[in-house]
């Protein structure tokens, strides 16, 4: 396997590594008052995609700053978001070389101990242009929307996530959207089938993953934003600003968050 670990060192093969705990943790809070409900833009609803989770959360001591930058760098924290759970992460795409919205990255989580790797060796998880690809009616000052598909180039499904500074903290909301006419199911999906064809499909967002995922940053991003935030080489600390803009209902970002140039 012609991996590169740019997350630290980690067991391998990932899919038997399912018999580590996670760690005890208190759900966040929710935003006071509660955001509304998100809706889909007619375009995707007439493609027949849906929306499959949403939630919100208030994270404190958490900012908006700090939250740009983690996504333009989890290959310094993907082990400290969901310690325990999460088994693999590398940069397929770095942003530091081919900007943020063209950037990707692999990856394999573990949803329960005994349970299998959901993403078998990995999933590729790509970033996705916002002004193709946002899906929602309303959105918060910073956004992010992730994709996956599949080996026929079908949209399978993606997570949107959303921020803001508040006093005190961040509020959050994280969501998906799913294609229920796919024509077959995304490469990681056939792996874990083709070893085991009773083998159980349980995806992270059936569970409290992405609670534990949340409740996680208050921890460790602080810490970690401060410890990189001078760091003076932006090809080892990736600078983006993922506040967004809106035109005649289309959004972008604010900044180029493209390569960067040495």
């Amino acid at each position: 396997m012609n991996y590169i670990p740019n997350a630290g060192q980690t067991y391998m093969p990932f899919t038997d590594n399912i018999n580590i705990p996670t760690l005890p943790y208190t759900p966040l809070d929710r935003p006071e008052p509660p955001i509304p409900e998100l809706e889909l833009r007619r375009e995707f609803k007439d493609r027949g995609y849906m929306i499959g989770t949403q939630c919100q959360h208030f994270i404190p001591g958490v900012t908006a700053k700090m939250l740009d930058w983690f996504w333009g760098n989890m290959e310094k924290c993907y082990y400290l978001w969901a310690p325990g759970s999460h088994k693999r992460f590398n940069w397929v795409r770095p942003p530091w070389q081919y900007g943020f919205e063209k950037s990707a990255h692999i990856i394999s989580e573990a949803v329960g101990q005994g349970i299998p790797v959901f993403g078998g060796s990995g999933i590729q998880i790509n970033r996705l242009a916002l002004n193709e690809w946002f899906p929602f009616t309303t959105h918060l000052d910073h956004v992010i929307c992730e994709g996956v598909f599949n080996d026929l180039g079908e949209f399978v499904d993606s997570t949107v996530h959303m921020w803001q500074d508040v006093p005190g903290g961040t509020i959050h909301i994280t969501a998906s959207v799913v294609n229920p006419n796919i024509s077959e199911p995304p490469s990681f999906i056939k792996e874990i089938l083709a070893a085991d064809p009773d083998s159980p499909i349980v995806p992270p967002a059936a569970t409290d993953h992405g609670e534990y995922e949340a409740a996680m940053w208050p921890r460790f991003l602080p810490q970690m934003y401060a410890l990189w935030e001078n760091h003076p080489d932006p090809s080892q600390s990736y600078p983006c600003d993922l506040t967004v803009i809106e035109k005649n209902g289309v959004l972008s970002y604010v900044t180029e968050n493209g390569p960067i140039a040495l």
